[in-house]
């Protein structure tokens, strides 16, 4: 198992990457609070907001830091009446904290920050903090290349349930998946980052953490075939992420300049149980010799251990409802006949045990989700680890699924700054710019992903429409456009 995480660590860093679980929804907070973050709505009517100030502005009785020192204060407003002030764990450092952004988890009831932060030295981070209504969790840090300036990131969880074959029967563990993106400046110009952190049972499954950047997955179409259009630097720095049409899904938004499009992927996260089953059937056409049998025995060799993976699938994968397991395990053993003497030829093996391991992921994945009479090419399709959770003496690894949505030609804006607002499927998307005492939109205007975006609309902010309000009515307008 240890040589499946390692072959697949090579793979990722030479390929793309993708995630899953089951989903709740980002707060509307799109647009960017340089003095703090919009208010989220905790449990029992709580209501939290993160400041951002000097620690004797903020804390006037305080000393764990000195008064000139810029800090993050999560202001808690009780139903009662009370208001506690919390100082965010990190941000007494020497670091000059921002762009603050809160996600409260019904399920779990804890309260998610994500903020950047950049020292004196020119480092920025993205870091991550939970707060169960009393107590801080210990501070992650999930950026990736510090030396580079970062945009404000944007947060969203999903949760699920597994139960791992090695385990008994009823001994089941919640997976929380947060999903972390933002924007950073490269040599290559600005990027949409990704990063997924996998806590087990409220624990993190695993200290190693992959950044992926979503720039990467723009389709060859559109790589080959660019827009002829310019995308504004501010629209490049405003990537978003929301809610996906299944539980167990995200859409994220961001503009690419590169090819002058505006892409949405959909990331989602297949059960953890589909990713065992995954690496044991890599690692049973390993043992098995496949390509070497096929080269003595021919096409007999080839339907016998074809057809050794099928029972393998069954009975290793038994916890797995058979309306997904029964056909998954006929479809592998198809493609084995149909493709594993090809893979031999290109890459041994390793090509046949790989591919394989794609395929559980894939289209397994679809199956999950109802979806197994729909087939998809892999190439259109990118498997991600998100992270490798130690078990006994291997690995459990954790995967994700990342597939385009809609690629489109980004919209001309004005000089506001934008937010993105992307619709549950991927295939429709508000763009907004707020200037002033307005806010100013496109919407695009059909499903067909070349149509062009409406002309542009203005919502005038005033007594009888607030700011919060509008960017709420705009938030229901994309998720209404699939």
């Amino acid at each position: 198992m240890k040589a499946m995480l390692t072959r697949f660590l090579n793979e990722a860093r030479m390929g793309r990457v993708a995630i899953l679980a089951t989903l709740t929804l980002l707060p509307i907070g799109g647009a960017v609070h340089a003095a703090g973050s919009s208010p989220v709505l905790g449990k029992s009517g709580d209501i939290y907001q993160i400041v951002v100030g000097t620690y004797g502005d903020l804390f006037p009785d305080g000393s764990e830091t000195s008064v000139d020192a810029e800090v993050m204060r999560l202001q808690a407003r009780r139903a009662s009446g009370a208001v506690e002030n919390y100082l965010v764990p990190g941000s007494e450092s020497a670091d000059s904290d921002r762009t603050p952004s809160l996600f409260f988890d019904a399920s779990t009831e804890k309260l998610y920050v994500v903020w950047s932060s950049s020292s004196v030295s020119t480092l920025t981070r993205i870091n991550l903090a939970s707060f169960d209504g009393a107590d801080w969790s210990e501070t992650i840090e999930v950026s990736g290349n510090i030396y580079s300036e970062k945009s404000a990131p944007r947060l969203a969880v999903t949760h699920d349930r597994f139960e791992l074959a090695g385990g008994n029967t009823g001994e089941a563990s919640t997976r929380t998946v947060l999903h972390v993106v933002w924007s950073e400046s490269t040599t290559d110009g600005e990027k949409a980052m990704y990063a997924p952190v996998v806590l087990v049972d409220g624990e993190l499954a695993s200290t190693w953490r992959r950044v992926h950047r979503l720039n990467d997955y723009v389709s060859d179409a559109v790589a080959d075939n660019p827009f002829n259009v310019e995308v504004a630097e501010a629209l490049q720095t405003a990537p978003t992420i929301e809610a996906g049409a299944e539980s167990n899904a995200v859409v994220i938004g961001f503009a690419d300049s590169d090819t002058g499009a505006l892409v949405q992927l959909e990331i989602s996260t297949p059960a953890t149980e589909l990713a065992e089953l995954a690496d044991s059937l890599a690692d049973h056409l390993d043992a098995s010799n496949l390509c070497a049998h096929v080269d003595i025995e021919g096409s007999d060799a080839l339907t016998r251990i074809a057809e050794e993976a099928r029972v393998h699938i069954v009975v290793f994968g038994r916890r797995i409802h058979s309306r997904v397991l029964t056909p998954l395990a006929q479809d592998v053993k198809n493609v084995l006949i149909t493709r594993a003497a090809d893979l031999c030829a290109e890459g041994g093996l390793t090509s046949v045990s790989s591919a394989a391991r794609v395929h559980i992921v894939v289209f397994g994945a679809r199956a999950q989700a109802g979806e197994l009479l729909e087939r998809a090419e892999a190439s259109a399709t990118h498997v991600l680890l998100t992270s490798a959770q130690p078990v006994e003496d291997g690995y459990v690894q954790h995967l994700a699924r990342l597939q385009v949505k809609s690629e489109r030609a980004a919209p001309e804006i004005g000089s506001g700054q934008p937010t993105i607002f992307v619709s549950p499927n991927g295939n429709g998307a508000v763009v907004v710019w707020e200037t002033g005492s307005s806010l100013t939109y496109v919407e695009t205007a059909s499903d067909d992903a070349e149509a062009a975006w409406s002309e542009s609309f203005t919502l005038l902010l005033d007594d009888n429409l607030s700011r919060s309000e509008a960017y709420s009515i705009l938030h229901e307008r994309a998720r209404s456009l699939d």
